[in-house]
């Protein structure tokens, strides 16, 4: 089944905490089964958001490594 995009966060420029915690703000927005693409070009946003992915029992799609750059979808639960 095809991801379709609910919400787009573009976070390129933040330093950590920064692109975790505006995902935190964005997924208050998305209704259950509805996605956020995430844009970050911090390297430890991968990790932190996966992390609290998990923790808050949401759903880590996929990261796919862009040039210079991540996308990081996830799914409400």
């Amino acid at each position: 089944m095809p991801v379709v995009t609910t919400a787009l966060l573009d976070t390129r420029g933040l330093l950590c905490p920064g692109p975790l915690m505006e995902a935190i703000r964005a997924m208050r927005h998305v209704d259950a089964g509805q996605t956020l693409v995430i844009l970050s070009d911090d390297p430890g946003a991968r990790t932190d958001i996966a992390l609290w992915a998990e923790k808050s029992g949401n759903e880590l799609v996929s990261i796919v490594e862009q040039v210079g750059w991540n996308e990081i979808t996830l799914r409400r639960n």
